[in-house]
């Protein structure tokens, strides 16, 4: 089973769309970090994603003690919070997918190899499973953008054709 580390705006992102349960119930093990989880938590979108927490769909993955120098490190070395830092060593240590939207993360993670990917792909992802209608795709997307989602327009144009086209 592929393993998939979300940081807080793919969440956020996620529940905005309304395919936050969709999402996690697709093959992948889903894990995010209790920093992470802090940012969530929040926010109004916290009784969306706390039953998920509780089912173990979504696992709060604990930080080591030991870990915390490194974390520092990298949130030091890339700009990023440590919330994300966090994030970025799990995806690298459990050789999973990095679920991200912000763009220092993204290439700092993509620098040391750790694949890392966006809400565009995970809509893809619950269109080609079948889980979301193409149509519904499109109005997650619109609903993450019309409640702040920074998303590349280029990329968003590409998939409403493609999806409208269905």
């Amino acid at each position: 089973m592929k393993v998939v580390v979300e940081d807080a705006n793919v969440l956020l992102d996620l529940v905005n769309g309304g395919v936050l349960g969709l999402w996690l119930g697709v093959e992948f093990k889903n894990i995010t970090t209790h920093l992470v989880w802090e940012e969530v938590a929040r926010t109004h979108q916290r009784q969306e994603v706390q039953p998920f927490i509780d089912s173990g769909l979504l696992i709060l993955n604990e930080i080591h003690p030991g870990s915390w120098e490194e974390i520092s490190r990298i949130s030091n070395d890339c700009g990023v919070s440590i919330s994300d830092a966090s994030v970025w060593l799990i995806a690298k240590s459990e050789k999973a997918i990095l679920l991200t939207g912000d763009s220092k993360l993204r290439k700092s993670a993509k620098a040391v190899g750790v694949e890392v990917r966006g809400v565009l792909w995970v809509l893809d992802e619950l269109v080609v499973q079948e889980k979301l209608p193409p149509s519904a795709a499109v109005l997650a997307l619109d609903k993450m953008i019309e409640d702040g989602a920074f998303l590349p327009p280029e990329e968003c144009r590409i998939r409403r054709a493609k999806w409208t086209a269905n």
